[in-house]
């Protein structure tokens, strides 16, 4: 590596991969079309490729479908193809491929069930607490700190008519006259002892819902169970919670999987608050293509959730130990590849042209239009900012070392390249596109002699070129 201790990185878009033999680079005409091409230019295919033993070019149309800042529609010009320098298989030193994964939310559960029939672990009188953190970025970024509170399992149910948890649909429709419940165990009979589960959990979740910071970070919703030779959780409807409510707290018949009648608590009536928090998609701050700054702050890293269940003074509830069941369902797992990264990547391909991205200045929207350099955050798209926060680019990894055979110094013996294609997940001919690459990188990473994650030998197909990607 001559001046840095890291490799030259260069950044190709591919929405539609040119393998017609007939053409050169020069073809290469519409934003987002890209070629692998040999030493005379000429576009290779699939056959090409594999049975090339020469040095090849990667080739990208010019984003600049004029030439307005190189005034030059001739030779050397900015609408000229982009391209790597040339690459010769035996300097190969690595390659890879990072696949199109979406990310995953992270979700929690909070089991809570009786201890045995009409019989509850919390005691009437006291107070469940469930504790809940949050932590991640986006948390530290809204309060300078990780995110906590401490939800209440005993609450009184709010008075007739009024909606209970307007997000979750829940409306309390009492009939006139009908005696609120209390939800502090004043009302259960001698038979029933303690503040019933289905209260409790509900609280949770309403609780949840309502706070203005957990809110902003997640969602809880209620799941009660179906009873059987195996339990398996629905979640709970608006009706479903009346029908708790209007039983006294106590719950409903056996069968909790259908709406039915109040009915009274059973032994095998299990409840869930499921805590499922937001995606990054979801929490990041985005603004318009045309706003777009390369210093704009972008989440790749999720949040996490724990909940325990306390006393009023804060110690773990001994008494609830296998009643009260925390769980982590599903663990966050972390997308690839954001569209922002790629944007980053070309734009810094860009700069390396002397065609840089103008931004912070008044004027610098019109600077951009001018200079060709409008049209790439667009070309190349934007993050999804909804709960489905998919990968949005398959990227093609190849590093590339240029030895440095008269160097006087002896600092450096190498120059390093790490050339990247990114391939859009989605749309287009991105499928077409992603399985011609495929057969291009795997016939390269052959002949260049790139090894397997467990070094057992040479690869031989896509999926070991996708390991050695990793699968964070």
């Amino acid at each position: 590596m001559a001046y840095f201790n890291h490799a030259f990185s260069k950044a190709f878009l591919v929405k539609d991969h040119n393998q017609t033999t007939t053409e050169t680079s020069v073809n290469l005409d519409a934003v987002g079309e890209f070629a692998i091409i040999d030493s005379g230019y000429k576009i290779m295919n699939a056959v090409g490729v594999a049975a090339h033993a020469g040095g090849f070019y990667l080739a990208m149309a010019s984003f600049q479908q004029t030439d307005t800042i190189g005034n030059n529609p001739g030779h050397g010009g900015y609408s000229e193809s982009h391209k790597s320098k040339m690459i010769l298989k035996k300097y190969i030193s690595d390659m890879w491929i990072t696949t199109c994964k979406n990310e995953t939310a992270s979700v929690y559960d909070v089991h809570v069930k009786p201890t045995a029939q009409y019989m509850s672990c919390f005691p009437c009188g006291t107070d469940p607490i469930m504790r809940v953190d949050i932590k991640g970025t986006a948390a530290l970024r809204l309060l300078n700190h990780n995110a906590y509170q401490s939800l209440s399992g005993s609450l009184p149910m709010p008075g007739s008519g009024t909606t209970g948890n307007a997000a979750a649909g829940w409306v309390l429709a009492q009939a006139a006259g009908t005696t609120d419940v209390d939800m502090c165990c004043v009302t259960q009979d001698a038979t029933h002892s303690g503040i019933a589960p289905s209260i409790v959990a509900m609280n949770f979740v309403d609780q949840f819902n309502n706070d203005p910071i957990m809110s902003q970070l997640g969602s809880a919703e209620l799941y009660v169970n179906t009873v059987g030779a195996t339990t398996t959780f629905v979640a709970a409807s608006a009706a479903k919670i009346n029908i708790i409510y209007q039983a006294g707290a106590k719950g409903t018949t056996a069968d909790q999987a259908a709406v039915s009648a109040a009915g009274e608590w059973h032994a095998d009536n299990e409840y869930k608050v499921k805590i499922t928090l937001k995606t990054s998609c979801e929490l990041q701050t985005q603004f318009t293509d045309c706003s777009f700054d390369t210093r704009d702050f972008y989440l790749m890293g999720g949040l996490s959730v724990t909940a325990d269940l306390q006393d009023e003074v804060g110690q773990p509830c001994v008494a609830c130990l296998g009643y009260v069941i925390p769980t982590l369902t599903t663990a966050f797992g972390q997308r690839r590849t954001s569209s922002d990264t790629v944007i980053q990547e070309i734009l810094m391909g860009e700069s390396y042209r002397q065609s840089p991205y103008n931004q912070g200045n008044r004027d610098s929207s019109r600077f951009r239009e001018q200079e060709g350099m409008s049209g790439i955050v667009t070309a190349i798209g934007r993050d999804a900012t909804g709960a489905a926060c998919n990968g949005a680019f398959r990227c093609y990894h190849l590093l590339h070392h240029v030895p440095r055979f008269n160097n006087p110094s002896g600092v450096f013996d190498n120059d390093q390249y790490h050339y990247k294609v990114y391939v859009p997940c989605t749309g287009g001919s991105s499928a077409g596109d992603t399985t011609s690459l495929n057969a291009d990188w795997l016939a390269i990473a052959i002949d260049a002699g790139i090894h397997k994650t467990d070094g057992s030998g040479i690869v031989t197909s896509v999926a070991d070129l996708e390991a050695r990607g990793g699968s964070y």
